[in-house]
């Protein structure tokens, strides 16, 4: 059947990182390493991160409609084109950069765990409405149009994603590290990374990255020699950096992955693996930060003591405590 096997990261990035070293007569690979660093395994990039029907509609008379899957190719072509004049190290022109954004976009959400993230929002928000509509003795109708919602929850974030992410993305600044370091960029199942290095300094309700904070960084590699980098910080569009810098960046790819990363040659650097420490600057160690923690923590057992009197009430146990009687009247 006509593109029932579609992969969740292109081919046409994949192969990019094809070991070099791959003996003549033997058909190309990649390195698929775990995220723990202990098990790797080779493998065509053709048959690497590949899922069926991912991206198909399947329409009420039993027809598939490719419309995503096609898309998706072409900003995959597009991508390609840019590449080679990345590889040049060549100025790239308004479009070249626009391209870029889309498929940054593409590639932030088309992945798996970004999919299957969306699916259980809205699989969570389906079974409150079928709750309220069994509640209410109401007909299924909303229920209807919130199942359909959940099993096209990856295809709608996909198509919704790309048209709200890659304007924003155009509008910030566009960077490509270019390295000669022998292992050079890692990829990942997750190559798309979202990160504001100053997470730690916030508290926990303002940590999810989001594109309108200052320091947020966008970061997917593009070969073990380039990765693009999209901030609201302006550089120079190719910056050469060294080994120390890659290292800090493939540990944050490693880091967002979700099952595997794909090293150029299957080899690791032990930091890469390093889940470092909590720094001592960080939102809990300031005098706000314990404030509110420990008010967290009073209401938490305030909240435990509740319930404990709740299940004792209940079971009429003897913790069980009745409630005061009036004032002024006889309990």
């Amino acid at each position: 059947m006509k593109n029932k096997k579609q992969h969740v990261i292109p081919n046409c990035y994949l192969k990019s990182w094809c070991d070099p070293r791959t003996p003549v007569g033997q058909s190309p690979y990649v390195w698929r390493v775990s995220k723990d660093g202990t098990v790797k395994k080779n493998k065509s990039p053709e048959k690497s991160f590949t899922a069926t029907d991912k991206y198909t509609i399947k329409m009420p008379n039993g027809d598939r409609d490719l419309t995503l899957e096609t898309t998706l190719g072409r900003l995959e072509n597009d991508f390609t084109q840019v590449l080679t004049r990345i590889r040049r190290r060549e100025n790239l022109t308004v479009l070249d950069r626009a391209r870029l954004c889309f498929f940054t976009a593409a590639m932030h959400t088309r992945t798996v765990a970004m999919g299957e993230h969306w699916k259980q929002l809205q699989q969570e928000m389906h079974e409150k409405v079928v709750a309220l509509e069994k509640e209410h003795n109401a007909p299924p109708v909303t229920s209807l149009e919130t199942a359909n919602m959940v099993e096209y929850a990856h295809q709608q974030l996909i198509a919704m994603g790309v048209q709200v992410q890659a304007p924003m993305l155009f509008r910030m600044a566009m960077t490509v590290f270019v390295t000669g370091d022998d292992l050079g960029f890692v990829t990942s199942d997750t190559p798309c990374v979202w990160f504001n290095p100053n997470w730690y300094k916030l508290p926990p309700l303002y940590r999810s990255p989001g594109l309108a904070q200052n320091d947020i960084e966008v970061t997917l590699p593009l070969t073990p020699h380039h990765l693009l980098l999209i901030s609201h910080r302006s550089r120079a569009f190719y910056v050469d950096v060294k080994s120390a810098t890659v290292d800090e960046l493939n540990r944050r790819t490693r880091f967002h992955c979700e099952q595997e990363f794909v090293s150029w040659k299957g080899e690791t650097r032990s930091y890469w693996l390093d889940p470092g420490k909590a720094p001592d600057d960080r939102w809990e160690n300031t005098p706000d930060g314990k404030a509110a923690l420990a008010e967290a923590e009073k209401h938490r057992k305030w909240r435990e003591e509740y319930e404990d009197q709740k299940r004792a009430r209940q079971s009429g146990g003897p913790d069980a405590k009745k409630p005061s009687a009036p004032e002024g009247k006889a309990g």
